[in-house]
């Protein structure tokens, strides 16, 4: 095999992953390895490093304090600076640092106590402003005087917090029920905020809920030792240093790299409605004008006349009707109409009758259309199938059937939609076949009165009307049919009449 062989390479996300793997195990090592130098030092890099993430935290908080739309990392960071004043005071007072008088393990022992109820009731209380405001003043206010009554009643004149270590006994009975108390509380805290997922970043989360669940190891751990330098000890303080590790990670990382996932996720996740909601409300729109579209379509296309007539000012529904008739004569005017409206009174095109007013459409049809007007507003607005016929100016005839519907608003008319239908044809085609049907008649009455009984003289053939006057049968006919006669004489007639007449051969 070469030695210049490529290595493989990896993907970011495998690299991302080893690292973060390798680099904890390689810190967590050499933590270790101060142990074997100095359990003090050990200690104190530990702490220090703690204390260095709650400060950080305080202060990412309570600089964006004013931009948080999610005031769970504002309590956390308030919170998070007074438990870094009890363990740097913690720190301070551990055995063998020389800063305190006494110089026991009972002291730093009370205020590592002290300092934990003070963190895990703060993660318990902490989701509460998830949807609350946090009051920052009164809110530091309430933390300054919880910290200085504990470090009053463990470090003043006169203590009186239960001691927490005993020199060659090890924990007390209280130090470890505390821990315990503790350990639930944290457990209990993890468990609100899980409930409380919505709220958060998947990522943050799971980083939250690991480091408190980190912190509820390491509270066990301190269950166990005896000595303050033990390995039970070690094992507390490194397990703490990884959840502190998280925390840096949940909170400070993100709010510095990905400040959206954290202090802004309120306001991100908004946006992403927002977003959502405009593409919909495009989509809509877009759905609306195609419908438009497809509407308009259809009116322009139809052979039926469709217009919208707007009364020009509104008009009382409670005015009588001849008012109400008076108005809308004076003022309504057709809005919106299609071509076939148009045509049918007498214009090529919808632009040419758009805005003028309803009552010049048909000048020597207005005394109809001012009956069909008070059927309109007498009806409740609503006509239906109104039959009117004039002459349009060319004098032809012309018939047309109308519905209109209201539309009223706040009392008062203020439109109306209608439909016309031109039945010019249909109307000429009934008058004719009217016609037809009178003539037909007549015609067949005068064919009764000749089928009837005739009088009729049996010498001269004169015929006896209705008024008893005997008339030739030529008159009789003339008058009671369409027949006329022609005079002339018969062979017979000629020979008997005329016997001496020989027509030449």
């Amino acid at each position: 095999m070469s030695f210049f062989q490529d290595e493989p390479v990896r993907s970011p996300a495998a690299s991302g992953r080893f690292t973060a793997i390798l680099f904890p195990a390689a810190v967590l090592l050499g933590l270790s390895l101060t142990r074997l130098y100095s359990y003090l030092l050990f200690h104190s890099v530990v702490e220090l490093f703690t204390i260095a993430v709650a400060w950080s935290v305080f202060i990412l908080a309570w600089n964006a304090r004013r931009h948080l739309d999610n005031h769970y990392l504002l309590f956390v960071g308030i919170a998070s600076a007074f438990v870094g004043v009890m363990d740097a005071v913690h720190t301070l007072a551990y055995k063998g640092m020389g800063v305190f008088p006494g110089d026991n393990a009972d002291l730093p022992t009370q205020l590592w106590t002290a300092g934990r109820y003070v963190q895990s009731l703060s993660l318990l209380i902490a989701p509460l402003f998830l949807r609350r405001r946090v009051r920052s003043v009164p809110t530091f206010a309430v933390y300054s005087a919880a910290v200085a009554l504990l470090l009053v009643a463990i470090l003043g004149p006169r203590p009186w917090f239960p001691a927490c270590y005993v020199e060659g006994a090890g924990l007390t009975p209280f130090k470890i029920a505390s821990e315990y108390a503790v350990v639930l509380i944290l457990l209990a805290s993890a468990a609100w905020l899980r409930r409380c997922r919505a709220e958060f970043d998947p990522a943050v989360l799971t980083q939250l809920t690991a480091a408190i669940l980190l912190m509820t190891a390491a509270e066990l751990a301190f269950t166990l030792y005896a000595d303050v330098y033990g390995l039970a000890n070690m094992l507390g303080h490194l397990l703490r240093f990884l959840s502190f590790g998280l925390l840096y990670r949940a909170i400070i990382v993100t709010g510095l790299v990905r400040p959206y996932d954290l202090l802004f996720r309120n306001l991100a996740r908004s946006e992403e409605a927002l977003r959502a909601a405009n593409e919909k409300l495009e989509a809509t729109v877009a759905a609306l004008k195609r419908s438009d579209e497809r509407y308009r379509a259809m009116v322009a296309n139809s052979t039926e006349g469709i217009c919208r007539v707007e009364a020009g000012r509104p008009i009382s529904t409670s005015l009588p009707v001849e008012e109400q008739v008076a108005r809308l004569l004076g003022s309504a005017v057709v809005a919106e109409c299609n071509d076939a409206y148009a045509r049918m009174h007498g214009s090529a095109a919808c632009e040419q009758v758009t805005g003028r007013r309803l009552a010049d459409l048909r000048p020597g049809a207005r005394e109809r259309l001012a009956e069909l007007l008070a059927a309109f507003v007498a009806s409740g607005y609503r006509l239906a199938e109104a039959e009117t016929c004039d002459r349009n100016p060319r004098g032809e005839l012309r018939c047309l059937t109308a519905s209109f519907t209201g539309v009223v608003e706040n009392g008062c008319l203020v439109r109306a939609w209608g439909v016309e239908h031109d039945v010019t044809e249909r109307k000429r085609a009934a008058m004719e076949r009217e016609q037809l049907i009178a003539e037909l008649q007549q015609a067949l009455a005068e064919v009764k009165t000749l089928s009837g009984l005739v009088p009729i003289c049996a010498h001269c053939k004169k015929i006896r009307d209705d008024g008893g006057y005997w008339t030739q049968v030529e008159s009789y006919i003339q008058q009671r049919t369409h027949a006329s006669f022609s005079h002339g004489i018969c062979p017979e007639c000629l020979r008997a009449l005329y016997p001496d007449y020989r027509p030449e051969a």
